[in-house]
């Protein structure tokens, strides 16, 4: 997988255009961060996921309720080399600490220094001392 010449501006997009409000399966912590790796790279992480959950339960039954596990499966299927967190750097994966026991998906923001996830008030950023796993897009 790699990085499209114009990444920074396409991730940049993405980020601008992520709605405030928080929807299962549309606007969710791994849509966004399918999204944004879409943008980046041209490849689709969930593309057989969209459009078939629309709550946290159905999330819970695709994920296996282990999200780490199942981004960590999904990002090996696609050849992403998983990284220590304090190696994250812009648009990486990260698995966030984010003070739900399942935790969150996040990407990694333009400092380098904060992960965005997709939350209940839009996107939230999370300090890289919460990132517990990463894995390298492109």
């Amino acid at each position: 997988m790699k990085r499209l010449p114009n990444w920074e501006r396409l991730l940049a997009a993405e980020f601008a255009e992520a709605s405030a409000h928080f929807e299962w399966g549309k606007f969710d912590c791994a849509m966004f961060a399918a999204n944004c790796v879409r943008a980046i790279t041209g490849r689709d992480l969930a593309a057989e996921f969209r459009g078939t959950y629309s709550s946290e339960a159905a999330a819970a039954q695709i994920t296996g309720g282990d999200l780490g596990a199942f981004i960590d499966s999904v990002c090996k299927e696609q050849g992403m080399k998983e990284v220590a967190p304090a190696y994250g750097r812009r648009g990486d994966v990260v698995l966030v600490d984010n003070g739900d026991p399942a935790h969150a998906i996040g990407i990694v923001d333009h400092t380098g220094r904060f992960a965005c996830c997709a939350g209940p008030k839009g996107l939230a950023r999370v300090p890289m001392q919460k990132w517990l796993r990463a894995w390298r897009v492109g």
